[in-house]
């Protein structure tokens, strides 16, 4: 079929175009969207993180933790009374060794004796008493006196042996054979000045040790009151941090 054969029918549909003239015409308003609801969680979001942002953060408080009051001992004041000691010693040490070598008669007292001060016997156990002493006081620290009457055993039986060894060195006989070594302190154990040597040693401690014990007694009690006060403490800083007791 030709072009010319078409019907009115036939022909394409032209496009209408609608103008804002036409009376039949339309206007298209725009459509107002509802309002969104994630509007006002978002606000409400947003003020609750300003309000935790704003609130302080909490800080973490240490409490230094006091250290426990270190125990003091009595071996300064044991040290010292042990000085004392030794020249208490060395004064008695002297007066038995006149009685002893007076014993043989009143000539020349002075004179035996100052013979007898300048040799190792005499001076050798007062260095065993001072050593022997010292070394006691530092052990029994804060012991009562009783420890100081025990003791004064030791000490007694080390002067007596440093007593028999010095009177080697007295009587020369350092190198000698060792017969006559065991001879001459066979000899010496029935020496009175040893035993004056041994007994001075025996009592001076007793005397002297109540010093001692005074001293430890009363260190004793302040370490106790140190420590009730530093458990106190304790507790108070556990009540205040809320920590359980340990």
């Amino acid at each position: 079929m030709s072009e010319n054969d078409r019907t009115p029918d036939d022909a394409p549909d032209e496009p209408t175009v609608t103008t804002p003239s036409d009376e039949n015409s339309m206007a298209v308003e725009p459509v107002a969207e509802p309002p969104s609801e994630a509007g006002p969680e978002l606000d409400e979001g947003s003020e609750a993180e300003r309000a935790v942002a704003a609130q302080p953060e909490p800080q973490v408080v240490y409490v230094p933790t006091p250290l426990p009051p270190k125990k003091k001992g009595a071996r300064g004041v044991g040290v010292v009374v042990a000085l004392v000691g030794s020249a208490l010693f060395t004064v008695v040490y002297a007066l038995l060794a006149v009685i002893f070598i007076g014993i043989g008669g009143p000539a020349s007292l002075a004179e035996r004796f100052s013979v007898f001060a300048a040799t190792p016997s005499f001076w050798m156990p007062v260095v065993a008493f001072l050593v022997g002493y010292v070394l006691l006081v530092l052990v029994i620290n804060r012991a009562g006196w009783w420890a100081h009457v025990l003791g004064g055993f030791l000490v007694a039986l080390l002067v007596y042996v440093v007593f028999l060894l010095s009177t080697v060195l007295s009587a020369g006989a350092v190198g000698a054979p060792a017969e006559q070594v065991q001879q001459l302190l066979r000899l010496q154990l029935t020496n009175p000045l040893g035993w004056a040597a041994a007994i001075a040693a025996r009592e001076v401690p007793i005397w002297v040790g109540g010093l001692v014990a005074r001293r430890g007694r009363t260190v004793k009690t302040r370490n106790a009151e140190a420590h009730e006060a530093y458990e106190r403490e304790l507790a108070e800083l556990r009540a205040r941090s809320g920590a359980p007791a340990v």
